[in-house]
């Protein structure tokens, strides 16, 4: 059956692990292959091939070719044929024509390996679950579309990785757009997503379907700024108090905090409980209230015997820049 189907590549020669070095069949004069009109690269680095064992099928993906001898890690020499050998990586296994990632078998010596098709690649690429969205069409066969689970994409750690101009920056715009726009329209998808671009990339490539913000706007472009009650307390106090004593840090924090547990008393914030808001919590309070409250406390004149009264004349106003509460001299 091998040698009439026009699919069949070879034999596996040698197992180790999930790498499997395979014996190229001496039928294979050409480097092409035509299969329902169909053009393949037999035996392309990167190309998948396909292990049936039985009701299930092992996938892989070729990561090195040859002739001759095979490397020794993956079995020394092949041995009697054609002297051709492939070098595969098994990715993953169908069963039922579902594909999964993963093994549950391995081939054994002379199992036949074929040539993946397009049929075979919807196995791989075919799945269309409701979380899924669309980035592009695969390589090597136009009409099959590419798809990746939003969900798994969006809450595992992701990472695009090339050398220098081989389309990382292409790539994250791709996915980007392709996430955005997993509704009807831009409008009607759910997705918000956050991008900072430090080196401007993203905005020609984006201005379409995104706002853009930017500390030095240009047409079409929208003003950055960046609300002083969204830093952290330590990048905030450096910038507005610069070095502070270990005493004075502590007031420092201790009042924001104060402010800010007020701040979402008057204007509760969804998602945000009471109990759970640090220092450091992006709620709004006033800088000038807390300078206020700081430089009264510092410069309070107070009277009484127990000199714990404080000598009021006229209150000040934060809101208004006045200074701390005036005070009639106690003596």
């Amino acid at each position: 059956m091998s040698a009439t189907d026009p699919t069949y590549l070879g034999t596996v020669s040698s197992v180790s692990g999930a790498t499997v070095s395979v014996r190229l069949a001496e039928s294979l004069s050409s480097g092409l292959a035509m299969i329902d009109g169909h053009t393949y690269r037999v035996g392309q680095v990167g190309s998948f091939v396909r292990i049936p064992l039985g009701y299930q099928s092992l996938y892989g993906v070729v990561s090195e070719i040859g002739a001759e001898l095979a490397p020794d890690d993956v079995g020394g020499n092949v041995g009697s044929g054609s002297g051709r050998w492939m070098k595969v990586e098994l990715a993953g296994e169908a069963i039922g024509g579902r594909f999964e990632r993963g093994l549950s078998q391995h081939p054994n010596v002379n199992d036949a390996v074929h040539l993946v098709t397009q049929r075979d690649l919807l196995n791989i690429y075919g799945d269309e679950g409701e979380d899924q969205v669309p980035i592009g069409t695969l390589s090597s066969a136009e009409n099959i579309t590419v798809r990746l689970s939003l969900d798994a994409l969006v809450t595992r750690h992701s990472a695009v990785l090339g050398s220098t101009g081989s389309g990382k920056s292409t790539t994250v715009a791709s996915l980007l757009r392709s996430i955005v726009q997993s509704g009807e329209n831009v409008e009607q998808s759910g997705a918000r997503v956050l991008l900072l671009d430090l080196h401007g990339e993203y905005s020609a490539a984006l201005h379409d379907i995104a706002k853009i913000f930017s500390a030095t706007p240009q047409a079409g472009e929208r003003p950055l700024h960046v609300p002083f009650w969204a830093l952290e307390a330590g990048d905030l106090l450096e910038f507005v108090a610069g070095g502070l004593s270990d005493n004075h840090l502590v007031a420092f924090t201790d009042k924001i905090q104060e402010l800010k547990a007020a701040s979402l008393a008057a204007n509760p914030v969804a998602g945000l409980d009471p109990l759970s808001l640090t220092v450091d919590s992006p709620v709004p309070f006033s800088l000038k209230r807390l300078w206020y409250d700081l430089i009264d406390f510092e410069t309070m004149t107070l009277t009484g015997q127990q000199r714990d009264q404080p000598a009021l004349d006229t209150p000040g106003d934060p809101d208004t820049n006045r200074t701390h509460w005036a005070r009639r001299d106690p003596f």
